[in-house]
């Protein structure tokens, strides 16, 4: 059973998300974020050996905030998308990459850093919305040094690169750390620490498919005092379970992504 590598999922930076608002009205700032994904199939129940695929990718986008409502308008678009090394049982051609160019997300995060109305096309515009929020930390622009949270987001699995039909429901419990400087600006280290489950199930031509899973995971964010987002990282880790009608027993898959994203200046 040839598995779906994380494409997507492999660009997006770990961890729930939303926006600390700026003081200034309209920001406009563009990222690279680079993103290493390693997935291994457990093939055994078809008598056949681990299927292993090893992307390395590297993701340009453009992010403009704007204030509106009490919270911030945000719209991203993807200027650009390439695959830096590919090693995959199955052909990846550049169009895959291509593709993303231009593709669009828009929403709303209101003063607590919640995201709401994010709007997107179908297919990998709804995995940009995704990619949205996951690229700032769900934050009151007022956090301090000290602070600590709890939240709980649950989202569909076709954002996050995963079978439609899926839910994903992740547990992230939230820090502020201290303060490092970045690019000569003083930033709040903001830490995140989250659990996650992954269910769903989808039927297709050839009968049902069910997905059962969990994953943890740890993020760092550094927001400058005005909520200027100056850099991130991540890593995550999945293990799951995937039950088709032609295998005798549920296929397990484990995935690792590591993620950096840079502001260009």
């Amino acid at each position: 059973m040839p598995a779906r590598p994380f494409l997507l999922a492999s660009l997006l930076v770990a961890g729930v998300a939303a926006f600390a608002a700026p003081a200034s009205p309209s920001i406009t700032t563009r990222f690279k974020i680079t993103a290493t994904n390693h997935q291994v199939v457990d093939l055994s129940a078809f008598s056949q050996p681990e299927q292993v695929t090893h992307i390395v990718t590297s993701l340009w986008v453009t992010v403009t905030s704007t204030d509106s409502a009490g919270g911030r308008a945000l719209k991203l678009v993807v200027d650009s998308a390439h695959a830096d090394s590919i090693d995959s049982p199955q052909p990846i051609p550049p169009e895959v990459f291509d593709s993303l160019r231009g593709v669009t997300a828009t929403g709303w995060a209101d003063a607590t850093g919640k995201f709401q109305n994010i709007t997107s096309p179908t297919g990998r515009g709804a995995q940009a919305g995704s990619l949205l929020r996951v690229m700032f930390p769900r934050m009151n622009p007022r956090a301090k040094t000290g602070d600590r949270w709890t939240d709980t987001v649950e989202t569909a699995g076709e954002n996050e690169g995963l079978m439609p039909g899926s839910t994903v429901r992740r547990v992230t419990n939230w820090a502020v750390n201290g303060e490092q400087t970045v690019a000569g600006v003083k930033a709040r280290k903001v830490e995140a620490a989250y659990s996650q489950s992954i269910t769903g199930e989808m039927t297709g031509p050839q009968g049902s498919m069910a997905i059962d899973g969990t994953g943890i995971g740890t993020a760092t964010y550094f927001i400058g005092p005005d909520g200027r987002q100056l850099g991130a990282n991540s890593t995550t880790t999945i293990t799951m379970s995937i039950t088709i009608p032609q295998a005798p027993e549920p296929i397990p898959v484990t995935a690792t992504t590591s993620s950096v994203m840079t502001p260009i200046r």
